[in-house]
């Protein structure tokens, strides 16, 4: 270690000047402060399912829910019996194989997430929400019962699945027009015994996604996918409070 740290040094003193960069640094200009955006009056509740098994969120992508005038509520799948009142549910990525028998047990929370789906109320899931909404997760020689919204059932494997995706969404969803995107995945499962019939509304360019180089199911009113989109890239956000008023 001692010698990498040494040739490091070396490499650092022979191609870097550093009396030149702290020379530049002492004379930067001060930097302009950032404004902060401001939010818009709550016109739609946002019910985000946050809990030991869903987690994964980028916090801009809740702040940017914000400024287009959601108001977030929060439940967890996992140990709640009631949904908060809401406008559109979120449920983001994490780990729900890990607690599989918790999310099984809690067959109230599980059929009522189907009973508000299936009412049309627009549902956004990725990734470990995707895995929920499926029949069911086999994890570890064992296999837990699921929301069953899609027709597909969820196995866990040892292959880890990393990607930057990019791709084209190909038709009117809920969080999107016909548009391309970029995104990324990050997951060690795959989607199994999916219904011929299912739809699929995002073609990757790179990436994996669900099959055949297809992402995000949509039923009723409901888009999950395998990819994490930030919602700043595009108007989202905007669409997503759209689509829920």
């Amino acid at each position: 270690l001692q010698n990498k740290i040494r040739k490091i040094s070396r490499e650092i003193s022979d191609n870097l000047d550093i009396d030149k960069i702290i020379q530049i640094c002492k004379n930067v200009p001060q930097l302009p402060k950032v404004q902060s955006k401001k939010f818009k009056k709550p016109t739609v509740t946002v019910a985000v399912a946050l809990d030991s098994s869903f987690n994964f969120y980028y916090h801009d992508n809740l702040e940017a829910l914000r400024r287009e005038g959601a108001g977030l509520k929060f439940f967890s799948p996992v140990a709640d019996k009631k949904i908060p009142s809401c406008d559109l549910i979120y449920i983001g990525g994490g780990f729900p194989e890990v607690l599989g028998q918790s999310l099984e047990r809690n067959s109230t929370m599980r059929k009522l997430i189907k009973k508000h789906a299936e009412g049309g109320m627009p549902i956004y899931a990725e990734c470990g929400g995707l895995m929920y909404l499926t029949k069911s997760i086999s994890f570890s020689q064992k296999k837990y019962k699921m929301v069953g919204l899609f027709d597909a059932e969820t196995q866990m494997t040892k292959k880890m699945t990393l990607n930057y995706t990019e791709g084209r969404i190909t038709s009117n969803c809920l969080i999107s027009s016909p548009s391309k995107f970029r995104a990324h995945e990050f997951h060690y499962s795959k989607i199994r015994n999916l219904a011929r019939d299912a739809k699929l509304v995002y073609d990757l360019k790179i990436g994996e996604g669900i099959a055949r180089k297809k992402d995000a199911l949509t039923e009723y009113n409901t888009l999950a996918s395998y990819c994490h989109l930030y919602f700043d890239s595009a108007k989202y956000a905007a669409k997503l409070v759209q689509n829920s008023t």
